[in-house]
């Protein structure tokens, strides 16, 4: 069941949480930029995988302190086997939620969502059947780019839309060189690393770098622009007290 806040100010983030969570669990573990984000005024829409897993589909022990696995309600976007592999559900689910949820100004995933999040970046308007759907950034945490040969038809061209990658410099689970293929595929990727493993950090200070990330990444055009304004305004005054200057002194000579 998608977790979705009430009608969007200044825009609505489309999050996909890792593998083996869901929407429920990723938003309480993520509720510290998702908190931080919505004082904002941004909202966030938090949408299952595809993919319902079964114990068989684990690549690690799960402990589920004596609750059926079935009723945990674990999900993922790919399965990890190889020969079951196929992203195709996962674009699915996306165009699914864009259709109910959209437009979106932005994306963020963590783990194996931000693996989703960034294979799809440059195919986004395409995955969604929108041609007018643009994103303006990407939120990545312990994110990765997908190394399968099916997958390489998404990495075609560099991702132009400003990204954030946040990395745990203690993460074991997905590797500083998985990253860093992620990062290196970004044309205009900022990073940011703590100190943790692998997980969304919630520390205010680092919550709020985040939050200027993505105010300057949505509202940076438009800043520029009025910056231009000003300094072509600036420039004006500037020619017209010199043309009233050189009339005063004009006006001084006759006299």
């Amino acid at each position: 069941m998608p977790i979705k806040a009430s009608k969007p100010v200044k825009g609505t983030i489309l999050v996909l949480h890792g593998f083996a969570q869901n929407s429920s669990g990723f938003a309480i573990k993520a509720s510290g930029i998702r908190k931080a984000l919505k004082k904002a005024g941004y909202h966030t829409v938090f949408i299952d995988g595809p993919l319902k897993l079964a114990a068989a589909d684990m690549p690690f022990e799960v402990k589920s302190n004596g609750t059926p696995f079935e009723d945990l309600n674990l999900r993922g976007w790919t399965y990890t086997q190889p020969d079951r592999f196929d992203i195709q559900p996962s674009l699915d689910a996306v165009k699914a939620a864009y259709k109910e949820y959209g437009p979106f100004i932005g994306l963020l995933g963590f783990s194996q969502g931000a693996g989703i999040v960034g294979a799809i970046l440059n195919k986004f308007s395409e995955i969604v059947d929108d041609d007018k759907a643009k994103l303006k950034f990407a939120m990545f945490y312990s994110g990765f780019r997908y190394k399968q040969e099916s997958m390489e038809k998404f990495y075609t061209e560099k991702i132009k839309v400003p990204t954030l990658h946040v990395l745990g410099e203690l993460d074991t689970v997905v590797s500083h060189e998985r990253s860093q293929a992620l990062i290196d595929q970004c044309e205009n990727a900022t990073v940011i690393k703590h100190p943790g493993g692998h997980y969304v950090p919630s520390t205010k200070e680092l919550v709020n770098r985040e939050v200027a990330w993505v105010e300057r990444a949505v509202n940076g055009g438009e800043e520029e622009k009025k910056e231009e304004a000003s300094e072509d305004k600036d420039e004006r005054h500037r020619r017209e007290l010199e043309e009233l200057t050189k009339q005063m002194a004009k006006l001084g000579k006759v006299n």
